[in-house]
């Protein structure tokens, strides 16, 4: 049985659901990247590691002729990327609209007894909005499910060290620099211009976020060179993280459901 929601049938969902499936909502953006990505890069990405990491999962949890054990709902495409706005090609939602519209699915998997939900993300305007639904479901309103947030870099970062990402690139994941442009290269190589690569005309990380009208405007729309990019590097980067994430869910799958709730 296929591991994708959208690929069931109801019936199937049913059966899945009511075996205590554990589903991961990815969570992406359509923003610019810079001169020389699709502006689906968030979404490519995610997209592809929650798939490869339920595959590995199911694969280790799974018994012959029974549902899935681990699903993956439809992609969230947009996300909150008010700040990439300036440049053509970015759709946003407002972080309010977005937390509603992330709480609301997680409720329609909670109300059709899904034991557990990951809300695994590839955006880092996301992040906090995530963590907003998921608090409002669980803490302030109490919906019988498990809840779980993290992005894909987070839960992928000891994976990444292990293989040497932090002392290769600067940014992790950064904006359109060299991480991005590596995964991406890895996966659709056919969509990135290599020639258009630029350098960014102002710093914009620091060890606080802090948000400031225009900041991606002045940069240039990205936060590091991608000069070093490398499809290579960037496929052993994706095996690490769709790894770390299977490692995660085979753990996460053992926690129990909420009474009422799967």
């Amino acid at each position: 049985m296929s591991i994708l929601i959208e690929e069931l049938t109801r019936e199937a969902a049913k059966r899945a659901y009511g075996a205590g499936a554990t589903v991961i909502l990815p969570t992406g953006s359509i923003e610019q990247h810079g001169p020389h990505l699709p502006v689906f890069t968030d979404t490519l990405i995610v997209t592809h590691v929650a798939r490869e990491a339920a595959r590995l999962a199911t694969a280790r949890l799974g018994v012959p002729g029974a549902p899935a054990p681990v699903l993956v709902a439809p992609t969230v495409h947009t996300g909150v990327s008010h700040h990439h706005l300036p440049f053509a090609g970015t759709m946003s939602l407002p972080a309010t609209t977005y937390v509603d519209l992330v709480s609301d699915l997680v409720r329609c998997l909670a109300g059709h007894g899904v034991a557990r939900v990951l809300i695994l993300n590839g955006h880092g305007g996301n992040e906090h909005p995530n963590g907003t639904a998921m608090q409002r479901l669980v803490h302030d309103e109490g919906v019988p499910i498990v809840v779980a947030s993290a992005s894909y870099w987070t839960l992928g970062r000891e994976a990444m060290t292990a293989i040497g990402t932090y002392d290769r690139f600067a940014h992790v994941p950064g904006h359109a620099g060299d991480f991005e442009t590596s995964v991406v290269l890895a996966l659709r190589p056919d969509l990135v211009d290599l020639d258009a690569r630029r350098e960014p005309l102002a710093p914009l990380q620091g060890l606080a976020h802090a948000a400031r009208p225009g900041n991606f405007a002045r940069a240039g729309g990205t936060t590091d060179n991608a000069a070093m990019a490398d499809g290579a590097f960037g496929r052993q980067v994706l095996d690490a993280v769709i790894g770390a994430v299977a490692d995660y869910l085979v753990a996460y799958h053992a926690v129990p459901g909420v009474s009422g709730g799967g």
